[in-house]
């Protein structure tokens, strides 16, 4: 079931006068009772720290981390993407690089950022140069966000203690950046491509909760781009069905399929679906 806005403000509130220990304690107990903790037991006993790391950061802030902290979202973001964390780690700490040499994260249609939000906090930034959290939502460089623009005042924001002499995006350990880029739109690909990718080192593309065709776009740039040494791909929803009403071919280098094999009716809308039962495939 969802965590509704008036229980999320609530549970905020509460924890409001959480120590940092009970904090951390009640995400160990949340994360505890997904059986993919089993699985990656060493990373799900590493994230309530990142998670209070983040309370912590924004201390005084209490807008920003009400709007930043439904529980229910961080810890279903961290539980999907927890197989990609792992393999990025181990990736980024087994890899022989070139002297001067480091990855870089290209997080695509990252909503708010949450998965380079904890790579940043798990990575040694003598390895990773930055994270670039690229989504078509993100307001223009250097112009503040409006109503419907991602705020991104947990990433620019300034900390509310004025003795602190920097902002939030000096007290990340791996640099975020953002990148407003249309993945539909071929110009601004291409651009992205240019500024992002050549040249730039060893790097790692990550694409969590790609909907519809945009799935096809990241494995296109993936296959594009040689110096992606990594790719995690994790599908949101199929695409729709016009383009099986088009007859559309998909084609991604010298595979091709009909669209109508895998489009379906529905979509999501406001966080819900809106269309037939997820567990059926329309034909």
């Amino acid at each position: 079931m969802a965590e509704s806005n008036t229980d999320s403000s609530q549970l905020v509130e509460k924890t409001e006068v959480w120590t940092n220990e009970e904090f951390e304690a009640f995400i160990d107990t949340e994360l505890t009772k997904d059986p993919l903790h089993k699985d990656y037991p060493e990373l799900f006993k590493r994230a309530p720290k990142i998670i209070s790391l983040w309370r912590q950061r924004y201390e005084g802030n209490a807008p920003l981390w009400k709007r930043l902290f439904k529980s229910e979202r961080v810890l279903k973001e961290f539980i999907e993407a927890a197989p990609f964390i792992d393999s990025i780690e181990r990736l980024v700490l087994s890899t022989e690089l070139k002297d001067g040499e480091k990855f870089r994260i290209i997080d695509l249609a990252c909503g708010r950022g949450y998965l380079s939000m904890f790579l940043s906090e798990l990575l040694p930034p003598d390895r990773v140069e930055r994270c670039i959290l690229v989504d078509k939502q993100w307001p223009m460089h250097n112009m503040p966000p409006k109503e419907h623009h991602i705020n991104w005042s947990h990433i620019y924001g300034s900390f509310k203690d004025s003795s602190i002499p920097y902002n939030y995006y000096d007290s990340w350990p791996v640099k975020l950046n953002t990148s407003k880029v249309n993945l539909k739109n071929s110009k601004e690909v291409t651009n992205m491509e240019q500024r992002l990718f050549q040249n730039k080192g060893p790097i790692v593309l990550v694409a969590v909760h790609l909907c519809g065709t945009l799935s096809l776009r990241a494995v296109e740039l993936f296959n594009r781009n040689p110096e992606t040494k990594f790719f995690c791909l994790k599908p949101c929803c199929l695409p729709t069905m016009v383009h099986a009403k088009r007859d559309e071919i998909f084609k991604l280098g010298e595979h091709s399929f009909p669209a109508k094999e895998v489009c379906m009716s529905g979509k999501w809308k406001k966080g819900e679906w809106h269309g037939p039962p997820r567990t059926k495939k329309k034909n």
